[in-house]
């Protein structure tokens, strides 16, 4: 019986033998086929970005996926309100600027609350680096604004908050300068 049994330990070796051989084989069958396929990931990542509309040129580093149409939304979710509110701070404005002190410096101070609003909203966007620069200068164009209405509405008369119209307008002008560099640089305008 001791040969009986020694012959079969013996088969059950190599057929342990066997196996383990084979699972050593796939296994590392499988590891070179996960290399290979690892090898790729950033051509697929592409092109699963481009599929989905993300352009990677407008992703910072280590930030999700940022398409045109996503930095679009956010840029006109804070203009629009913004732009309708100083219209209208503007038009209440000149209503008053010429017959009622306390009610235009009202008006100015809520113009630069607004102006604030939009310049913290703004910088809460992470523009990609080719727009990053247009964005920084309409948010210092703004604060500019911001600062020389703040200015405007402490005036102690109508006369002396009249002698900043011309250069609030100008102010506005760079604003809006800036404000159309950004549309046309998002694909607005």
């Amino acid at each position: 019986m001791s040969a009986t049994y020694a012959r079969v330990a013996q088969d059950d070796t190599r057929a342990g033998g066997i196996i383990l051989m084979i699972a050593s084989s796939l296994a590392a069958v499988l590891v070179f086929a996960g290399l290979f396929y690892a090898m790729g990931t950033g051509a697929r990542h592409e092109a699963a970005l481009a599929a989905a509309g993300c352009e990677p040129s407008l992703s910072p580093s280590g930030l999700p996926c940022t398409t045109t149409a996503m930095l679009k939304n956010q840029y006109a979710a804070i203009l629009t309100p913004d732009s309708k509110q100083l219209a209208a701070d503007t038009a209440a404005y000149t209503a008053n600027e010429g017959k009622n002190l306390a009610v235009a410096q009202a008006v100015l101070t809520a113009e630069v609350t607004t102006e604030r609003a939009f310049d913290t909203s703004l910088a809460g966007i992470t523009f990609p680096p080719a727009i990053t620069p247009i964005a920084k200068a309409l948010f210092q164009a703004d604060q500019a604004r911001a600062n020389l209405t703040a200015q405007q509405a402490q005036s102690s008369s109508l006369t002396q908050m009249r002698s900043f119209n011309h250069r609030v307008q100008a102010a506005s002008a760079t604003v809006q300068t800036e404000l159309t560099l950004l549309g046309k640089a998002l694909g607005r305008g």
